[in-house]
C-alpha cells in the first residue's frame, strides 16, 4: 500500500507539471503514454479538374506521384498559386509516413483537424474511409496498418465543390469555400487502454468552484483491467481525486468525477481566468495515459429577458468574424490574428459570432482574451434560394449532415469557457413546417449534449413565425434596415429616417413576439472599404455613421 501511494503521488506530480507546461508532451514520457506526431512536411499536391484520379488509381502504391507539386500543409490550395484562387473542384495530396512511427503495441489513428470538404483517404493503397464536412476534425483507425520496415504512403482525394445535400445546404454560400488541408494532420499512438474524451463543467460556488468532470475510457484490449482514474486541477493540490474502476475488454465507459476548489476566480470578459484539468489512468502504479484540458469557472443562464454570466447581466457588444485574414485565408500568421483580436478588444467588443466551427487555436485565444462566443452550425441560407437558380428543396434529410456535425462541434469545443451559446442556423427558412421541425430537433439534441450553455438559431425574418423559438433559450435576429430592406439609405443624411427609426421599430416588434425570452441582435451594419472616403456606400465615413445610427 505504501509503495502504491508513493507511485500515485509521483504520477500526480507528473500530471501537475505537465498540465502547468513545465514538461513537454514528450519529455520524460513514461512508456505506453500517447504520442501525437504532426505530419507537417513532405506533402505533395495534384489538381484533378477532369476527375480522373480514382479511375486511374492515383491512390495505388505503384502509381507515380513524383511530378506532383511540393506544397505547405496546412494551407488552402487557393493560396498555392494565383491561378487557384477560388478553385472549386478536386485536389489530391500525398505524404510519406516513416516506418519508425509504427507502434505495434499501441492503437494508432490518423487525425485530420480540418479538410474542406469531402475527403477520401488511402493508406498504402487501402481505402480507410471518407468524411463529409469541412469544419471539424475526423480520424481513421490505422492500428496494425503501418509498415515498420518501409515508408508508408498516405493519399487524400479532396473536393470543395459545394453540393446542396451538404451543409451549408444552399446553392449560394456566404463565405469562401477554401479547398484542401486547412488544419494539421497527426499520427496519434496510445495504449490499448486510453482516455478518449474529457468533459468539464465548472461553475462558481461561493469563493471557489464546483467541477463536474466526465472522463471517457476506452479499452481496446482483449482483457479486463483494474485501474485508477486520477483527476485534478493543476497547481491546486487538494483538488486531486483517485477513483478505482474496472475497464472491460473491448468496452468504452464514462466516469463522472466531482471536484471542489475552495478558491477560484470566475471566467468573464473582464477577467478571463483559466485553469488546467488533468486526467490520467494508471494500473499497478504505472501511468498509462493522460489528457490535459483548459477550462474556466463560469455559469451562463437566462432570467426573463436577461442573459446572466456568473449571476450578472451580460451586455453583449459583438462582431461577426470568420477565421480568415485577407489573402492568408484560414491559416494566417498568429501575430496577425492576435493583433486583430486585440484591436477588437480595444474598441470594446466582448462577443464574437461565426457561421461555422472555428479552429481550436482561435477559440483558445478567445478564452484567453475574454470574449463570449456564439458558435454556429453551418446551416446558412437553407431554403432561401438567394441564388435564384431554384432546386433548393427543404426536407429533414438535412439532419443526416447536421446531427453528426452538431455532435462533433460540441464534443470538440465543449471545454472552451468562451463559448456560451450554440446556434443551430443562420438566415434560413425556419418558419416553414419542415424548418420548424428541423430547428426543434437540433435544439433538443444540443441541450441533450450540453446543458451548461444556451441554444438558439438566427433569423432575418419575423420572429413570431419562428415557432422553434419556443424551445430555444433566446431569440436571435439580424436587422438590416436601410441596407437590405425596401428603402435603402444612400447618404449619411438619410440614416436617421431609413436606419435608426426603422431599426428601433423592428426590434420592438420582435420583442413582442417572445416577451419572456432575451433577444440578441446578431447582425446589423453595412459594408465599407478601408481608405475609401465620402458620403456614400462603401466609404469609411458612411459605414461608421451607419453603425452608429443602427
Amino acid at each position: 500500500m505504501k509503495v502504491l501511494l508513493k507511485k500515485t503521488l509521483g504520477i500526480s506530480l507528473f500530471l501537475q507539471l505537465t498540465a502547468a507546461g513545465l514538461l513537454s508532451a514528450t519529455a520524460q514520457r513514461p512508456a505506453g503514454l500517447r504520442e501525437e506526431v504532426p505530419l507537417a512536411t513532405g506533402w505533395h499536391f495534384q489538381m484533378d479538374v477532369a476527375d480522373l484520379g480514382e479511375k486511374e488509381g492515383w491512390y495505388g502504391e505503384g502509381f507515380d506521384r513524383s511530378g506532383w507539386a511540393t506544397v505547405t500543409v496546412p494551407k488552402a490550395w487557393d493560396l498555392y498559386d494565383q491561378a487557384l484562387w477560388g478553385y472549386e473542384g478536386i485536389g489530391w495530396y500525398t505524404v510519406s509516413i516513416k516506418g519508425i512511427l509504427a507502434r505495434p503495441a499501441t492503437v494508432q489513428w490518423l487525425r485530420f483537424a480540418r479538410v474542406n470538404y469531402h475527403t477520401r483517404v488511402w493508406l498504402n493503397g487501402e481505402l480507410l474511409g471518407e468524411n463529409i464536412g469541412g469544419y471539424l476534425p475526423f480520424e481513421f483507425d490505422v492500428t496494425g496498418k503501418l509498415r515498420a520496415t518501409t515508408p508508408n504512403t498516405l493519399v487524400l482525394r479532396v473536393t470543395n465543390k459545394p453540393k446542396l445535400e451538404w451543409l451549408p445546404a444552399a446553392k449560394d454560400i456566404e463565405w469562401v469555400q477554401y479547398g484542401g488541408l486547412l488544419g494539421p494532420v497527426e499520427l496519434v499512438s496510445a495504449p490499448d487502454l486510453h482516455i478518449s474524451d474529457v468533459s468539464i463543467n465548472a461553475v462558481p460556488r461561493g469563493k471557489g468552484a464546483s467541477i463536474t468532470c466526465k472522463v471517457t475510457i476506452r479499452n481496446s484490449g482483449e482483457r479486463n483491467q483494474e485501474l485508477a482514474l486520477l483527476v485534478g486541477v493543476a497547481g491546486i493540490t487538494g483538488s486531486w481525486r483517485s477513483i478505482p474502476l474496472d475497464a472491460g475488454a473491448g468496452a468504452t465507459s464514462v466516469h463522472e468525477v466531482q471536484l471542489s476548489v475552495d478558491r477560484a476566480k470566475p471566467w468573464s470578459p473582464e477577467s478571463p481566468s483559466l485553469y488546467t484539468l488533468a486526467a490520467a489512468i494508471e494500473s499497478q502504479g504505472e501511468l498509462l495515459d493522460r489528457v490535459v484540458s483548459r477550462f474556466g469557472v463560469r455559469k451562463i443562464e437566462v432570467r426573463g429577458r436577461e442573459i446572466l454570466l456568473n449571476g450578472r447581466r451580460l451586455r453583449a457588444k459583438g462582431v461577426n468574424r470568420y477565421d480568415e485574414y485577407g489573402r492568408h485565408g484560414p491559416n494566417a500568421p498568429k501575430a496577425l490574428i492576435v493583433e486583430d483580436v486585440r484591436l477588437m478588444k480595444h474598441t470594446g467588443v466582448n462577443c464574437i459570432r461565426m457561421h461555422y466551427p472555428q479552429s481550436p487555436d482561435l477559440l483558445s485565444l478567445y478564452d484567453e482574451m475574454g470574449f463570449v462566443v456564439i458558435e454556429e452550425l453551418p446551416i446558412n441560407w437553407w431554403g432561401n434560394n438567394f441564388s435564384g437558380r431554384d432546386g433548393e428543396v427543404q426536407n429533414e434529410d438535412i439532419l443526416k449532415q447536421a446531427f453528426p456535425m452538431l455532435e462533433q462541434m460540441i464534443r470538440r469545443d465543449k471545454n472552451h469557457p468562451a463559448i456560451v451559446i450554440w446556434s443551430m442556423a443562420n438566415e434560413s427558412t425556419t418558419d416553414t413546417e419542415v424548418g420548424i421541425r428541423v430547428m426543434r430537433k437540433l435544439i433538443k439534441r444540443a441541450k441533450e449534449l450540453d446543458r451548461s450553455r444556451l441554444v438558439t438559431f438566427v433569423t432575418d425574418r419575423d420572429a413570431k413565425a419562428q415557432k422553434a423559438y419556443e424551445d430555444a433559450d433566446l431569440v436571435a435576429i439580424n436587422v438590416y434596415q436601410g441596407q437590405f430592406s425596401e428603402k435603402i439609405a444612400h447618404n449619411i443624411s438619410q440614416l436617421e429616417e431609413l436606419v435608426r427609426k426603422p431599426t428601433e421599430d423592428r426590434i420592438r416588434q420582435q420583442l413582442v413576439s417572445y416577451p419572456d425570452k432575451p433577444l440578441i441582435v446578431t447582425e446589423f451594419g453595412t459594408r465599407g472599404v478601408p481608405t475609401v472616403h465620402g458620403d456614400v456606400h462603401y466609404t469609411e465615413e458612411f459605414q461608421a455613421a451607419f453603425i452608429q445610427a443602427a
